[in-house]
């Protein structure tokens, strides 16, 4: 069983755009239940926001700083978001500089040839519950009528939504990620039942597609060793109605063993010492 502790560091434009001053740094936590990262665009400024959405079985804390996209209908026009705090039962976007996941984890994964440790999102595999769900929320669509600049009233911003993990930024114990071993994918069924990929970093799959900008899933975050991993996401609306544009997200993940099996660990490790202490007396 294994325990993945994952950190999410908001985007580099994380307040960019906003018609308010600068808000304090927050740092959420997401102890159980599920939640999401929300990528908002903004076309009037060409600003990106990356939020996290809080529902009413997410049990986090620190959400200090309610991002209400509609408290500036000029600037957020269309865009769903709602400053509900999530202890009044409702759900609510939340402004961060870093958000960090904890998750219980017992399964693994075979994709090609790498076996990844996961995060079942709503039993797609296995149909296990891990302690906290994380999410991926896309809604770029605005209202033309509310903005003043035309006659629709829900305008998708771009044709589709990619995320490409960036390789020579992202890291794994403090190494390039390109130059080590370990491995990130983000999982999903296909129409067969199978796993399939948006990013398998062990296959080169770098770049994931969302076909639709007003979505929202759930898919199953995997990484093929222990240890931190700094994965540098580079965020792109393609296409539609204002072209492309992007923005750069960074996911800290610290993935460790769960305290049962790292007693385990431990016990081998000691059983092994003894061994070989046993071995080195025999030799004397």
């Amino acid at each position: 069983m294994r325990t993945l502790r994952t950190t999410i560091l908001g985007a580099l434009l994380l307040v960019g755009g906003l018609t308010t001053a600068p808000v304090s740094a927050q740092s959420i936590v997401l102890n159980s239940g599920s939640g999401d990262i929300f990528f908002l665009y903004n076309s009037s400024a060409d600003v990106w926001n990356t939020v996290f959405r809080v529902k009413s079985s997410t049990d986090a804390s620190g959400l200090t700083t309610p991002f209400n996209t509609t408290s500036d209908p000029a600037t957020w026009a269309g865009i769903l978001g709602n400053s509900v705090p999530a202890s009044a039962g409702a759900s609510g976007d939340h402004l961060f500089d870093s958000l960090t996941v904890n998750l219980n984890l017992s399964e693994t994964l075979t994709v090609g040839d790498t076996d990844f440790y996961f995060a079942d999102a709503n039993g797609q595999f296995t149909n296990s519950t891990p302690t906290a769900d994380l999410g991926i929320r896309i809604r770029l669509r605005e209202d033309e009528v509310a903005m003043g600049t035309g006659t629709n009233t829900a305008l998708d911003q771009f044709d589709n939504f990619t995320f490409t993990v960036n390789m020579t930024a992202s890291t794994f114990n403090g190494d390039p990620l390109e130059n080590t071993s370990a491995h990130v994918s983000l999982l999903e069924r296909d129409a067969f039942g199978e796993p399939v990929a948006l990013f398998n970093t062990a296959e080169d799959e770098l770049t994931g597609t969302l076909n639709s900008v007003w979505t929202h899933q759930h898919r199953n975050w995997g990484f093929s060793e222990y240890g931190q991993y700094s994965l540098v996401l580079d965020v792109e609306g393609v296409g539609g109605e204002y072209g492309n544009s992007g923005t750069q997200t960074t996911l800290n993940f610290d993935v460790i063993p769960e305290p049962s099996t790292l007693g385990l660990l431990l016990l081998g490790l000691g059983f092994g010492n003894l061994l070989r202490k046993q071995r080195l007396a025999k030799s004397s």
